[in-house]
């Protein structure tokens, strides 16, 4: 079926429902943090300070004539009075039960035909076949998430300006499970009486012509039609009908007992599926963020840093039904529209070192700032705690762990992330620079065990960094197995 092809189409917005809130959580924002999985707290040394760990601002180009500065200046920091930075990454994930429901959906046939006119034999298999596979689609929330980050900075001694982009994307299908079935009881019975079937009332079991009921069969059909509200005459003849409608569509008997699901299904549904409401909802938030940042060294050791950051956030909501009125694919778009809000960020940051090793703390959006759509939609920068402890025991090599002490909130409505980051980096020769590292969510369990690696090629004051991180967690889509998660990265940086 083509509504997947829509619901993939519309990832360029984002899902959500329009009465909740929403917020961003911790994101391996920057080249080198991802090839470290995600761990940059401790050991960040460029640009992308401003997101990581804003007190490095402190010790860069810091004066290291002192043994003691010498001593602590484990990744060289104080050698580096000026840097340019432009690094950009994009990432896609799969939540809830979307991977199924798309498989499902990607074979579903939409039935046509009026209810109320009567269906023929080939509609009513048609008609039943589309409600039992509707009715095993999960309605838990799920769907597709994009997130794309891109920062362009520069930093001169203590001070820093740079603008981060990052959007979050999120599509999903809304399930109108009111609307599955053939409509009331009369349009049911009409199908069915109009389908080919001659039907005497109190008739009782019957001879199926098909081979596709038994008696025993029948006998347990018409009993849970009529506990349904059927009367036996007109349990009977839903019976006959569908017999007969299975007949006339070629339909092999082996089928019976997924038909007779069905049956049973079709006749105990709500609605109309011709005025079935499924659609595609998409919500999405695209964010800027202009930073200005300094750090200041009150030691040797320690260092305190701060960003202040200009906000602007457009927010788009849009919608597109599944099945169109007629049932047939609608593209349609129904559109709440964009808007933009503006607002104020804080960051905060602390760095302690000593020889070999270093220790960093980062609270960002401490102020919270948040931005609501005219619809009701909320999106919510939640302040969030990032700590990093580091074995750095020379320039050249160092070994990070990370973890949020705050349990950040996700781009979906329910999603929780708390991570734990574990990564290495060897600068060989000061020409590679090669990483290795791993993440996990310890909220919940939604995308496995990331893995990570990332490679940087030294061109004298130029680097060109690249880093890839993929989940070990896949799922069945279209007969392939893929990963629930995957991000890529690239940055050019200059430093001096």
């Amino acid at each position: 079926m083509k509504a997947c092809k829509i619901f993939f189409g519309l990832t360029a917005i984002a899902l959500s429902a329009t009465t909740v809130s929403h917020a961003t959580e911790f994101r391996s924002a920057s080249v080198r943090a991802l090839g470290m999985g995600g761990s940059n707290v401790a050991t960040t040394n460029g640009v992308d300070a401003s997101y990581w760990n804003p007190a490095a601002y402190g010790f860069f180009g810091a004066d290291d004539s002192s043994s003691e500065m010498k001593a602590v200046d484990n990744s060289g920091l104080s050698n580096k009075d000026f840097g340019l930075g432009i690094d950009a990454g994009a990432g896609v994930s799969l939540f809830g039960p979307i991977a199924d429901n798309v498989n499902i959906l990607q074979n579903m046939q939409i039935p046509t035909g009026n209810a109320n006119a009567g269906l023929s034999p080939s509609e009513i298999v048609a008609a039943a076949n589309f409600t039992k596979d509707f009715s095993s689609l999960d309605p838990a929330l799920g769907g597709l998430n994009v997130s794309v980050d891109a920062t362009i900075g520069a930093r001169v001694l203590n001070y820093g300006i740079g603008v981060h982009q990052f959007v979050d994307i999120n599509a999903g299908v809304a399930f109108d499970n009111q609307n599955t079935g053939l409509g009331g009881n009369a349009a049911f019975i009409n199908a069915f009486t109009n389908g080919g079937a001659t039907i005497i009332p109190g008739m009782g079991a019957f001879a199926s012509p098909g081979g596709y009921f038994t008696v025993a069969q029948q006998d347990s059909l018409r009993t849970q039609l009529v506990n349904t509200g059927y009367t036996a005459d007109q349990a009977a003849a839903i019976v006959g009908g569908y017999d007969a409608a299975l007949q006339a569509g070629g339909v092999p008997a082996s089928d019976s007992a997924v038909m007779s699901d069905a049956l049973i299904t079709l006749a105990t549904a709500p609605g109309d599926f011709q005025n079935n409401g499924t659609s595609i909802e998409t919500r999405g938030v695209s964010v800027r963020e202009i930073g200005f940042t300094y750090g200041y060294a009150i030691n040797e050791s320690l260092s305190i840093g701060t960003v202040i950051k200009q906000l602007s956030a457009e927010m788009i909501i849009a919608s597109a039904d599944a099945f169109g009125s007629t049932n047939t694919l609608s593209n349609t778009q129904d559109a709440t529209g964009s808007e933009t809000a503006s607002g104020l960020g804080l960051d905060l940051g602390l760095m302690y070192r000593i020889p070999n090793w270093q220790f960093g703390l980062t609270a960002r959006n401490v102020n919270a700032p948040s931005f609501e759509h005219s619809s009701g939609y909320v999106y919510e920068m939640k302040p969030q705690v990032k700590l990093g402890a580091a074995w750095v025991p020379s320039s050249e090599f160092s070994v990070e762990l990370g973890y949020d002490a705050t349990e950040n909130e996700g781009a979906v409505s329910g999603s929780k992330s708390k991570y734990w980051n574990f990564g290495l980096e060897w600068d060989a020769w000061k020409v590679l620079a090669l990483r290795a590292g791993a993440y996990k969510n310890m909220a919940q369990d939604d995308i496995g065990t990331v893995a990570s690696v990332g490679l940087g090629l030294n061109l004298w004051a130029m680097r060109l960094d690249m880093a890839y991180a993929q989940s070990n967690k896949k799922v069945a889509f279209e007969g392939d197995e893929i990963p629930v998660y995957a991000m890529a990265s690239v940055a050019l940086a200059i430093d001096f």
